[in-house]
């Protein structure tokens, strides 16, 4: 009977040592630094939305939902699989457009990806600043395209290679 108690016993003062421990060694003023913290990321993150171009309006960052997965075909097969995760700065107040047209923009960047990947430029260093400058510029220029604005910038959020063997 006592060897079936002792694990539930055990538990019951783990947990409660860990909960007292935690309350006796929390800084005071927990709630007032999680405040401080999420103002400082505020901060941080409200000077990055200001366009780098020097235009006077603020932008807005619109995330394509689905990532881009493009083939890196050699010899007639598919040796890797390249994953993007693409979102747009735009103009506050156009993200509604650039949603609207998503489904184009879908085709513009798939297009100019499969194109780029044909021309091998996902074949040696993926994460090279020349490769990403190469993605980011293209896939720009398409946007600019489809979107019918000058101010449009594609942000690459993630990007991996994955080799198949």
């Amino acid at each position: 009977m006592i060897k079936k108690l002792f694990p539930v016993v055990a538990l019951l003062l783990g947990l409660a040592g860990g909960g007292g421990a935690a309350m006796l060694l929390a800084p005071p003023e927990a709630e007032q630094g999680m405040d401080d913290s999420a103002a400082s990321a505020e901060t941080s993150v409200a000077p990055s939305e200001k366009p780098g171009d020097g235009a006077d309006g603020d932008t807005e960052i619109v995330k394509l939902p689905n990532q881009f997965v493009v083939p890196v075909i050699l010899n007639n097969r598919v040796r890797a699989m390249v994953i993007l995760a693409v979102a747009l700065e735009v103009e506050t107040g156009t993200g509604d457009k650039v949603r609207t047209l998503e489904p184009k923009l879908r085709d513009t960047f798939l297009a100019e990806l499969f194109s780029l990947a044909a021309m091998g430029g996902f074949e040696d260093e993926l994460i090279s600043r020349k490769t990403l400058t190469l993605v980011k510029r293209a896939l720009t220029e398409r946007s600019k395209e489809v979107l019918g604005m000058d101010n449009a910038t594609v942000l690459i959020t993630d990007m991996a290679r994955q080799d198949a063997f």
